[in-house]
Order: C-alpha cells, then structure tokens, then sequence
C-alpha cells in the first residue's frame, strides 16, 4: 500500500511540473545556454529591481522586451 502511494505521488508531481513548463522557449543564433543564462539573470537583475521579484503583467512584458533587446527570440515548442 505504502509503495503504491508513493508511486502515485510521484506520478502526480511528474506531471504537475509537466503542467507548468512553458509551451516556448528563448532562440538565439549561435548562442550558447551559458549566455541565454547570463542574458536571463541581467534582464531579472533590471526588471525586478526594486520589486521585491513579485511577477506580473506588466514585469512579464519588460522581461520580454530586455531579452528581445538582447536578440533572443521567443520561440513555441
């Protein structure tokens, strides 16, 4: 009983972070996963600066704009 509960736990939580990934991703010509990481954590760094890293529409969108500026794409999966 015990293993068929921790198998379903499993199974639950597997598919819940299956739920959450993104439907897209970022694409930049030539650039490796080290420097979408560094673009990432500057952009973060300046979108939520002072805002206590709450997410919202508006700092979505500012995110978006940064790694834009940056040459990333976003790209569906």
């Amino acid at each position: 009983m015990k293993k068929q509960t921790i198998c379903r736990t499993l199974l639950c939580l597997t598919l819940g972070a299956c739920a959450l990934r993104p439907g897209w991703h970022w694409e930049k010509a030539g650039a490796s996963e080290q420097e979408l990481a560094f673009d990432q954590n500057q952009c973060k760094a300046k979108v939520y600066a002072g805002n206590a890293g709450v997410v919202t529409n508006e700092t979505v969108r500012r995110m978006f704009i940064c790694m834009e500026a940056k040459g990333w794409k976003k790209l569906e999966d």
